[in-house]
């Protein structure tokens, strides 16, 4: 598929600019802020502020994302949280897969009005990805072919089909400091996930939700998508969860 002018702005941070209720909207691993775009759009047509952070070494090429720690990707998502704190009161933080990994530090070390894991990867299918403190030694990157999907959805889908062994093993360093953490969590959570998620074990929705300490949690449950529920064929379902919830906040 040819890269489009409009392919590689959607690779970019954006801002929506709104009220005084800011969405800081946080793509996944190994991709762009365009996963999250048509949320980013559906929050801004009901008036929020919304922010789509692009994480450091993303949206550029896996060279640039190998040069990175999970530490700075936790500055990417605090510098977005902190853009939106200059401009607006309510602070709500939206993730999608490690997206919703960095939602959850910063819920957990900041002052956030709610947080919304979609696809929270607590656990992960990949158990040989467990082992990439080992494997990054012997394998420089995993590749894989994309599978076949609808236009609509490749168009929002622009992240690597490869990755540095190294970054995954980042990953799950950041995986680990926010799962020890969870209990910190006492902003109203949802969580969005997919019982047909190829990537993510389905008890990390029941992990996160007996975990954190929030008064007010949601859960939305999918049966059709994959991984990708903000792009995928339930993903109106998904939009409609994260905007009844932050209606139901208010």
């Amino acid at each position: 598929m040819e890269t489009t002018v409009l392919d590689v702005d959607l690779r970019k941070e954006y801002l929506f600019e709104g009220n005084d209720e800011g969405c800081l909207v946080i793509h996944g691993f190994t991709g762009t802020p365009a996963e999250l775009r048509l949320l980013g759009e559906r929050l801004h047509s009901k008036g929020y502020t919304v922010y789509g952070v692009r994480l450091k070494g993303h949206g550029t090429n896996v060279e640039d994302m190998e040069k990175c720690t999970y530490k700075d990707w936790i500055d990417s998502a605090i510098e977005g949280y902190n853009l939106l704190k200059k401009r607006c009161k309510k602070i709500h933080v939206i993730g999608h897969s490690m997206g919703s990994l960095l939602a959850l530090y910063i819920a957990e070390n900041y002052e956030v009005d709610s947080v919304s894991a979609l696809a929270p990867p607590l656990f992960n299918k990949n158990k040989a990805a467990n082992f990439a403190f080992i494997i990054k030694y012997f394998m420089r990157y995993s590749e894989w072919e994309p599978r076949e999907r609808p236009e609509e959805e490749m168009k929002y889908l622009l992240g690597y089909n490869k990755v540095p062994i190294k970054s995954v093993d980042e990953f799950n360093k950041l995986n680990k400091v926010v799962r020890k953490n969870l209990s910190k969590i006492e902003a109203p959570l949802l969580i969005v996930y997919s019982t047909n998620d190829e990537t993510v074990e389905p008890r990390s929705a029941d992990y996160l939700n007996n975990s954190a300490k929030s008064k007010l949690k949601r859960i939305c449950k999918l049966e059709k998508s994959g991984h990708n529920i903000t792009v995928e064929c339930e993903r109106e379902d998904c939009f409609k969860a994260v905007l009844e919830f932050l209606s139901e906040i208010k």
